[in-house]
């Protein structure tokens, strides 16, 4: 995690219109529902939540889910440069610092998930390094700093689903940067909710390599108390570093760039505050 970093925060998903999304209703200050850019959004977001409700183990189904995420918040980069939606957020300060806040704390979390991912990378070639040297002392070392990620990574996908369903911040009474700030929060609570997969599916893989690792040792060192051969615990274990090499490097790969997005749409928010159309 992020040192010093301990915010908490909760996204208003309740603060809704029953029955309909709070994008839904307009007002005559928004853009129209047939504005090519609204519209995009509001494909997005749905796009992004249909892929958090149909979860799949694979690699091809976490690449997918982080290109829609990098997809979903180009859609809120050009939504938050429409003229119509810096006017309509400049009426309420209370709305950009709403934004402000819940856009800086999914940075500090792309943030954390950057810096555990690099630890596990680090982590993990100690793994490997410590069974080709048969040091089995290294290897419980490293073995037990890798569960101390995944662990990591589980609290940060926990807090992230948490926050997503909280429903205790408060929006703007003001109708129109309502429903702009509610559309915008249910951005951060489709890429909340897919991230939280992510992680999950990290701390999984993470964990069937490290346990091949454990389990490919102890075979070595006695090779006759396990009906699996030694040779087949090693072809194992090769397949599970594959997997995770992979799934690091695509995971490290898209936070960067989604990393990057939300910085961009945080200091969209910034110029807007400060009157810098």
């Amino acid at each position: 995690m992020i040192p010093g970093f301990n915010r908490s925060i909760t996204f208003p998903m309740s603060h809704r219109p029953k029955g309909r999304t709070a994008y839904h209703v307009r007002s005559a200050s928004l853009p129209c529902g047939s504005h090519p850019l609204i519209s995009n959004l509001e494909e997005q977001i749905r796009a992004v939540r249909s892929r958090a409700a149909s979860v799949n183990p694979s690699l091809v189904w976490m690449e997918a889910g982080l290109s829609q995420i990098e997809l979903l918040l180009l859609a809120v980069n050009e939504f938050l440069n429409l003229s119509e939606t810096k006017t309509v957020l400049r009426r309420t300060a209370a709305s950009i610092e709403c934004l402000l806040e819940i856009f800086l704390y999914l940075v500090d979390s792309y943030g954390s998930l950057q810096s555990e991912i690099v630890t596990l990378k680090q982590h993990h070639y100690e793994v490997q390094s410590a069974l080709r040297r048969h040091d089995s002392a290294l290897l419980a070392t490293s073995v037990k700093s890798q569960k101390k990620i995944e662990k990591e990574l589980s609290h940060l996908a926990s807090t992230l689903r948490a926050s997503t369903k909280s429903s205790h911040l408060w929006l703007p009474s003001d109708d129109s940067a309502g429903e702009i700030v509610g559309v915008l929060i249910e951005a951060i609570c489709a890429t909340s909710a897919v991230t939280v997969v992510l992680l999950n599916r990290v701390v999984a893989v993470s964990a069937a390599t490290s346990t091949a690792a454990a389990s490919f040792s102890s075979s070595t060192i006695r090779p006759f108390k396990s009906r699996i051969s030694s040779a087949e615990k090693e072809m194992l274990f090769h397949v599970k570093v594959e997997e995770l090499e992979e799934c690091v490097e695509m995971v490290e790969r898209g936070s960067d760039r989604i990393l990057r997005s939300l910085v961009n749409s945080r200091v969209s928010l910034l110029n807007i505050e400060s009157g810098l159309f």
